[in-house]
């Protein structure tokens, strides 16, 4: 079984990913090209068909909205904890190990779940030591569990 494409519903992707200097995503001329751009330290990408158009390099943290959506400045290098909350004000928490299903990740959680809430994207995908995906969409949500349970039996 494939794993679900579940980036083929969006308009407006945004990203927030990690290299080696924590930095953030500048889209390349080629992505720019393609109608990619950044703007308070999030890309934006035009609507992505396919997961193998999004740049990776581990501890991506991506929200997917079924329209363009400004999310404001992100608060990428900065401690989550001290940072301003609410609409605007963008926490990256792929950085930090988040994982929903630790217990010890609980004060995150209650932060991530607060941001999810102001910006209500359709879903949000977070690619670190773990994998994170939630959705509004039930029927997409059911197929990537149900996708990650077959990889999980290999």
């Amino acid at each position: 079984m494939k794993s679900p494409d579940f980036v083929n519903y969006r308009p407006a992707l945004a990203s927030e990913e990690e290299y080696v200097s924590s930095g953030q995503l500048m889209p390349t001329d080629k992505e720019t090209a393609a109608g990619w751009h950044s703007h308070e330290k999030i890309a934006y990408s035009p609507k992505i068909q396919h997961a193998e158009e999004l740049p990776r390099e581990g501890w991506d943290e991506w929200y997917i909205f079924n329209n363009p959506t400004e999310l404001g400045t992100s608060h990428l290098q900065e401690n989550i904890f001290e940072v301003p909350r609410g609409r605007g004000h963008l926490s990256v928490f792929v950085n930090y190990c988040f994982a929903l299903h630790q217990p010890e990740m609980e004060s995150i959680a209650t932060l991530f779940w607060q941001q999810m809430d102001w910006a209500r994207p359709e879903s949000y995908v977070a690619d670190n030591d773990y994998l994170n995906f939630v959705s509004m969409n039930k029927a997409l949500f059911a197929s990537v569990h149900e996708a990650v349970k077959v990889l999980g039996t290999r």
